[in-house]
C-alpha cells in the first residue's frame, strides 16, 4: 500500500451535562409501608436535572408481585418535558447517616444508564432496590424508622468534529510512524516510514527464510 500523502483525525466522544443530584427522605416508613401496598407508590417532590422535570417513585412494596419483598426506586421523566429520546445515566444510592455510625457501612448503589422519552418511555429504574428486611435491619442507612436515597442524574449526548492537528500518537495507532518531539505533526513522514518498512520487511524475508526447505 502506498504511503498517504495526508492525514486527517475526527473524534466521536461522548459528552455528559454536569451531574446533578436530588434526595429523598423517607420518614415514618412503616405507616407508609402499611399504607401503600404492592404495586402502588409515593411520589417525591418535582426537581429540576439537566435542564429537565423528574420526580423519584418509591415502591415500599416492591413494583410488583414478583418482587413484593423489595423497595423498587424509579425515576420519572415529566412527559411534558421531552418526547424525544433522553439518554440519562442514573445512580441511585442509599445516604449513610451521620457521623460514626454511617461511616461503618460500605456504600450502597444502583446505578445503570436508560433511555427516556417523555412520551413512550417516561420511567426507569430498579425493581429490586433493596430487600425491605435487610434495609431494616440496617443501622448505618436506617435510623428513627426512615431512610434517604440520593439520586444522580448525568444527561449523556455524543460530540462529533475533526481535529484540526494531527498528533503523533494517532499517527502510530495509524501504523504511520513519526518522530516529531511535539505533538504538531500534520503531515506523514515519508523517510522515517519508509526506513521502518524497510526493516519489517528484512525480518520478515529473514524469519521466512528461516522455514524454508
Amino acid at each position: 500500500m502506498s504511503p498517504p500523502t495526508g492525514v486527517s483525525v475526527s473524534t466521536i466522544a461522548a459528552t455528559a451535562t454536569a451531574t446533578e443530584c436530588h434526595m429523598l427522605k423517607i420518614e415514618g416508613y412503616k405507616r407508609l409501608r402499611t399504607m401503600h401496598g404492592v404495586g402502588t407508590h409515593f411520589d417525591s417532590c418535582p426537581f429540576q436535572a439537566a435542564g429537565r422535570t423528574w420526580r423519584i417513585h418509591c415502591y415500599p412494596n416492591g413494583s410488583h408481585h414478583n418482587v413484593k419483598d423489595h423497595v423498587s426506586l424509579y425515576l420519572v421523566l415529566d412527559a411534558a418535558a421531552s418526547a424525544g429520546d433522553i439518554h440519562v445515566e442514573v445512580e441511585l444510592s442509599l445516604v449513610p447517616q451521620p457521623g460514626v455510625l454511617g461511616a461503618l457501612w460500605p456504600p450502597y448503589t444502583w446505578k445503570d444508564t436508560f433511555v427516556f422519552n417523555g412520551k413512550t418511555s417516561p420511567v426507569h429504574g430498579f425493581p429490586k432496590f433493596i430487600e425491605r428486611q435487610l434495609l431494616e435491619a440496617w443501622p448505618g442507612f436506617f435510623h428513627d424508622d426512615g431512610f434517604a436515597v440520593r439520586c444522580d442524574v448525568t444527561v449523556i449526548g455524543k460530540a462529533a468534529e475533526k481535529d484540526p492537528v494531527v498528533q503523533a500518537r494517532d499517527l502510530k495507532r495509524l501504523g504511520v510512524v513519526c518522530h516529531c518531539s511535539d505533538e504538531t505533526c500534520k503531515r506523514y513522514h515519508s523517510g522515517a516510514a519508509r526506513s521502518v518498512m524497510w526493516i519489517r520487511e528484512a525480518f520478515v524475508k529473514l524469519f521466512l527464510g528461516c522455514f524454508r526447505v
